[in-house]
Parts: C-alpha cells; structure tokens; sequence
C-alpha cells in the first residue's frame, strides 16, 4: 500500500520530497494507514529505480539538499493498476482481537469484560478524530476529490460504529 500513497500523492499534488510526502499522508490519511518516514525514503528510493519516479536533487540557497520526486507515465500507469487491483479484491476483514475470544479460555470472563469496556471506550472518541479529521482534510483536497472523500471517511466512520456496536454487544453477552 505504501508505492500506492506515494505515487497516488505525487499524481494528485505534483512533485514533492520525501518530508513533504511524510506530511501529506499524516496530515490527511493518518485515520487510513500508518507509514513512517524512513518506510516512505526506502519504497521512494525503490520506485525511482524501478523508473516509477524520477529524482532530482535541489539544493535551495543555503538550505540543506533534498530530492524531489516526480511521476513518471510508468509510475501513473503502476498507480493505475494498484487501484485496479484494489477495486478487484476481495474483501476479508482481519480482526486481531478476535483472537482474544477465539483462545478466551486464558482469561477470566471479568478480564474480558475490562477489555471489552476499555475497548468500547477508546472507540467512541475515535469517531469524534474522524470526523474532525474529515473536515480538515476536505479543505485540502481538490474540489473534485471532495465526494470521495466523504466516501472513504463514510466508510472508516460505519466500521467504527460497527466496532463499537459489537464491543458493547459481546460486553452484554459476557455479562449475562
């Protein structure tokens, strides 16, 4: 997923360094993935290698030398097809804590119980920072690009509200 942001970055926004990259997707896509700075140096480092992104050292006065990554038709065209593979696949949520119930044999049903209402209780204030994210980033983002990205935080937000419907569920069911 990571080439996948950057070259979708570069598509939308221009050429940009790395930092500035690092920037955009914390500022705007944090709620969606979470990519650290050397991780996005190394896929950059790649990917102009593999001649999606073409790099060119700047060295502003007397500010340090940075490289500024540009798209390259291939890299458009690897962007493209990342996305068409993503709208082809299937879709097989993976949810780590069910794990917890799958093997809860290990913990006593109280234990559970505490899990289940810290869980609850992180998951509402999750949904206030996604729509406050929502609005901060719509200001940013190409009119055009608007209506999909109520998409994209529509989704996250119903997951999160699924979540939670099923964190205060299982909490009931335990407590019966």
């Amino acid at each position: 997923m990571v080439p996948l942001y950057i070259l979708g970055l570069l598509k939308r926004y221009g050429p940009q360094h790395g930092y500035r990259i690092k920037k955009t997707i914390a500022d705007m896509l944090s709620d969606f993935t979470h990519i650290k700075l050397p991780t996005i140096y190394y896929h950059l480092s790649k990917m102009a290698a593999d001649g999606l992104l073409s790099a060119i050292s700047e060295k502003p006065g007397a500010r340090p030398e940075k490289t500024v990554y540009s798209l390259t038709d291939k890299g458009a065209a690897a962007c493209r097809r990342l996305l068409s593979e993503l709208l082809a696949a299937e879709y097989r949520p993976a949810f780590d804590n069910d794990a917890i119930f799958y093997f809860a044999e290990h913990f006593r049903p109280a234990e559970l119980a505490a899990y289940l209402q810290s869980y609850a209780g992180k998951l509402g204030p999750m949904l206030d920072i996604i729509n406050a994210h929502r609005e901060e980033t719509l200001r940013h983002v190409p009119d055009d690009a608007k209506p999909m990205v109520h998409i994209l935080f529509r989704h996250h937000e119903l997951h999160f509200q699924a979540e939670l419907a099923w964190a205060r569920d299982a909490l009931r069911m335990l407590q019966k």
